[in-house]
């Protein structure tokens, strides 16, 4: 992963010798990237003892099933919710 001077994150890598397309460099969307960096690397983060996943899961779920459009921290939120829920559940 390498940051452009404007901040963006993109990664220079292939896959299989396919560039990565999904990285929009004329993009800039600082939520996106803190959720990708955060979704890969989850070390140091889990779920608080007092924290109900089913919470959790009641928040993502209201999003993804809401008509109304979001903004990218909310999509970002959503992305950082799913990723930690999911290394909590496997954790078990």
């Amino acid at each position: 992963m390498t940051y452009s001077r404007r901040w963006l994150m993109t990664d220079d890598s292939t896959q299989d010798g396919v560039p990565d397309t999904d990285s929009d460099p004329t993009h800039i969307d600082p939520a996106g990237a803190l959720a990708d960096l955060i979704a890969t690397d989850l070390s140091g983060i889990a779920l608080s003892e007092e924290q109900d996943p089913a919470e959790i899961r009641e928040f993502i779920t209201s999003v993804e099933d809401s008509d109304e459009p979001t903004d990218p921290g909310t999509n970002a939120a959503v992305r950082i919710a799913r990723a930690v829920l999911e290394q909590a559940e496997s954790d078990e």
